[in-house]
């Protein structure tokens, strides 16, 4: 039992000094190649630029879809001559008779002339027209809106079918798809371009990384050549190859996401207001997923470095 114990202490022992020494010849060849490793940096930050770039387009697409998935309705206008009891009957038959209504909004006559003031008030012409009123001129008005987007021609039609435009006055459905059909499509194009230009980069990265290996292989050739002579393992001579990747990749991520919120400091009042229309604050949507972003990112990133070392050492590291 004691000589086991031994063994295992002297073996933890072994595999701590070889893992620091690992670590510093790792960083011995990150810093040997300071040019090559500025270089390499840079590449992996244009490369987490589009990454990003993917990213926060499919978030902006889902935000803007959404925007106008809640602007969706049909609005149903009634003369101020059909009683409030006549409109909530309706209201309960609609209700009862089409399952795809979410919720029917009863807005009264008052309320939609508070409305109408509000909306106009800079309006000095209109509000001098509405105070020559003796009466409300405006009836109620049934709003509906639906479970999903999609169901809105259906609705249409049922209502249709239930005569209900023989009391409404008006009834109003501005049809959205085409426009969220539109965003789609561009939100793909942007996709599909950020997609392009990110396994552009993955590519310059793997041949970048790959050259970097390589040349510090040949810088390290005589020390290469006197660990085998005293009898390194492979993996000994390789990992801080690898591991110099990953440094790579870790110091990459660390310096592009610095600079991200940097800029942002400065330019996301702008960036803000030009993404008022869909509600979507580009600033809070980093913060709240830096984590999940920067994890995906690091391995991704820490993959490709790992498997341009691994290429570049089964071709000029012979051990």
């Amino acid at each position: 039992m004691f000589m086991t114990s031994c063994a295992a202490v002297i073996y933890s022992n072994m595999f701590l000094l070889s893992s620091k020494r690992i670590l510093k010849f790792s960083w011995q060849h990150f810093w040997r190649n300071v040019w090559l490793s500025i270089v390499t940096i840079t590449i992996i930050i244009l490369t987490l630029f589009s990454l990003t770039t993917l990213i926060l387009v499919n978030a902006i697409a889902e935000a803007a879809v959404n925007s106008i998935r809640t602007t969706v309705d049909v609005s149903l206008y009634f003369d101020n001559k059909i009683s409030g009891e006549a409109v909530e009957l309706l209201r309960n038959e609609l209700t009862e008779k089409i399952p795809e209504i979410k919720e029917i909004i009863y807005i009264s006559p008052q309320e939609a002339l508070d409305e109408f003031k509000q909306k106009h008030q800079a309006d000095a012409d209109i509000q001098a027209s509405l105070a020559e009123l003796e009466s409300n001129p405006l009836g109620a008005t049934l709003i509906l809106k639906a479970y999903n987007v999609d169901d809105y021609p259906q609705i249409m039609e049922k209502v249709t079918s239930m005569q209900a435009e023989t009391l409404a006055e008006k009834i109003d459905y501005d049809d959205h798809r085409l426009l969220i059909s539109r965003i789609n499509d561009f939100a793909d194009k942007i996709r599909t371009f950020s997609l392009v230009l990110s396994l552009i980069f993955i590519a310059i990265a793997l041949l970048t990384v790959f050259n970097t290996v390589r040349m510090g292989i040949y810088i390290h050739r005589k020390e290469i050549g006197i660990m085998r002579l005293v009898g390194a393992s492979n993996w000994f001579i390789r990992l801080p190859f690898v591991i110099e990747g990953l440094f790579y990749a870790l110091f990459g991520c660390l310096i592009f996401w610095g600079l991200i919120f940097l800029v942002l400091n400065f330019i996301a009042p702008w960036i803000n207001n030009f993404f008022t229309g869909i509600n979507f604050n580009i600033q809070a949507y980093l913060i709240a997923n830096v984590v999940n972003i920067f994890g995906f990112e690091l391995i991704v990133i820490s993959m490709i470095n790992v498997i341009s070392a691994v290429i570049a050492m089964g071709r000029h590291l012979k051990v």
